[in-house]
């Protein structure tokens, strides 16, 4: 009988300390993504074309080159994100090459538990890299979706101010990436 009710303590002692840990409110994550650069091609006129003998009208968009970019930060309960942003952009039409440093903020509300829809704004300093003296202050507006795993599909738009070609340098796109987050054990 000792020895019974020794077990059924030894159990009950075994699963209270075996229960999950209430979850952080605050995370650390880090976010990784691959964007696709278009530039405006406005300013192209129509011109003729003598293998189909009509005037064609350029494209209002070119592609324009690839871009990576990494994220490190802080989230409160995965909608409020607040990061530091780093990247290259390789904008091969304007053969523009650049580098941003920016702080990033992230608003994430849930709509389902495996959906989310996002905006962020990162704002910072930007080089460019064999363009001379060619500085500015970089702005990223972002509006996309993220799946369940921390997948994302998103539409951007940047301003890399500085001017090129004439022109104040600005660049927009699709861009897919993931976040991971890390929770603290």
């Amino acid at each position: 009988m000792k020895s019974t009710i020794l077990a059924i303590f030894s159990l009950l002692s075994i699963t209270s300390y075996s229960q999950e840990p209430k979850k952080q409110n605050f995370e650390t994550y880090q976010a990784i993504a691959y964007l696709l650069l278009f530039n405006p091609n406005s300013n192209k006129d129509s011109y003729y074309d003598g293998n189909t003998g009509k005037m064609e009208e350029p494209s209002k968009f070119v592609i324009a080159g690839l871009a990576g970019q990494y994220e490190y930060g802080i989230t409160y309960k995965e909608w409020a994100r607040l990061g530091i942003q780093t990247g290259i952009y390789a904008n091969i039409f304007d053969a523009a090459y650049t580098i941003p440093i920016a702080s990033a903020l992230t608003l994430a509300p849930k709509i389902t538990d495996e959906f989310l829809v996002y905006g962020k704004f990162a704002l910072g300093w930007n080089t460019a890299i064999g363009k001379g003296n060619k500085n500015g202050l970089f702005s990223h507006y972002q509006f996309g979706a993220e799946f369940g795993g921390g997948s994302r599909l998103f539409f951007f738009v940047n301003d890399h101010g500085f001017h090129l070609n004439n022109r104040i340098y600005q660049t927009g796109g699709i861009g897919f990436g993931g976040t991971l987050f890390k929770s603290k054990k």
